[in-house]
Parts: C-alpha cells; sequence; structure tokens
C-alpha cells in the first residue's frame, strides 16, 4: 500500500538488523578465526569454548531475520519476534547440549553439518581440478562441560532488546 508515494512500512526496522549488530559481527568474527586458524595454532579447551560462545551469541537470531525476511517478502511488517527469538535460543541450547551428551544427536550433527558444507566443498574440488568427493562428516568432540557455555544465549537476547 502507497501512502504520498511511500510504503506504508518505510520507516520499519531494516530486516537482519539484529546480525549487524557489533557484538554479533565481533562473535562472527571471533567464530570464523578461532575455527580456521586459533583451533588449528592451539587446538585446547579455551578454542573448543570460544567456538560455543560465538555459536549460542549467533545462531539463535537466524530464525528471528529468516522470520523478518518472510514478514518483508510478504510487505507485513513483523510482530516483536519474540517467540521467534526463544525459541531459536531453547533450540540452539538443545541441540548443544544433546550434541555433546548424546552420540546419535552427535552422529547426526557430523552427517547433517558435513551435507551443509558439501556443495561448497564440491565446488572447491572441481575448480581445483581434484575429483569431487562425497560428503565429509565434521569433526566433532562431545564434551559435555560445553553446557557451562550456555549462558552466553544471553547474547542474542540482549542484542535483539537493543536492535
Amino acid at each position: 500500500m502507497q501512502v504520498d508515494g511511500h510504503s506504508r512500512f518505510a520507516k520499519a526496522e531494516p530486516v537482519g538488523q539484529v546480525l549487524r549488530h557489533p557484538l554479533i559481527i565481533a562473535m562472527l568474527v571471533l567464530w570464523l578465526v578461532n575455527d580456521h586458524v586459533l583451533k588449528d595454532a592451539f587446538a585446547n579447551e579455551l578454542t573448543g569454548k570460544l567456538s560455543d560462545v560465538a555459536s549460542l551469541a549467533v545462531f539463535p537470531l537466524v530464525p528471528l531475520v529468516a522470520y523478518e525476511v518472510f514478514c518483508a517478502l510478504r510487505s507485513r511488517r513483523p510482530q516483536s519476534g519474540g517467540y521467534v527469538l526463544w525459541g531459536g535460543m531453547i533450540a540452539t541450547g538443545m541441540v548443544m547440549v544433546g550434541i555433546n551428551v548424546w552420540e546419535p544427536w552427535a552422529e547426526v550433527y557430523r552427517v547433517g553439518l558435513g551435507a551443509l558444507q558439501w556443495p561448497f566443498l564440491a565446488i572447491m574440488d572441481g575448480l581445483s581440478g581434484d575429483p569431487i568427493q562425497s560428503i565429509r562428516p565434521v569433526f566433532l568432540t562431545m564434551d559435555p562441560t560445553d553446557a557451562y557455555t550456555l549462558p552466553a544465549l544471553a547474547i542474542p537476547w540482549w542484542v535483539a532488546r537493543e536492535a
């Protein structure tokens, strides 16, 4: 609907604002540097916990942003998104605990994340002239003490409140 040449949602917050928050950007950088540099260099308990904290800070925001995109595509203003955020936080916490204490969850995680990475790895194989490999399950060390990082789930709640 147009009013005076402007969409009725012209003043709505930009979609994905929470992912542009400086703390979330810092968590994404930490996650990438830790997983691709620090773990190779040090591979200790601290590097494992850094990834856990970063993932707990970022991942619950993904369903919230997906909800915002869905609403934007339908030209609707998102409601508060609180239920979506809380659902994302609870699901993320459950997965974090599940993959660290129950082998079947851990195996689904290893293979599932490997399957999500496969298209990108296949492209890299093809570009380098190597044969395209099958799905490669990711490495996961089950560590029940990773549950100590669950308070990091307060970060997405705080960021969503701020944004």
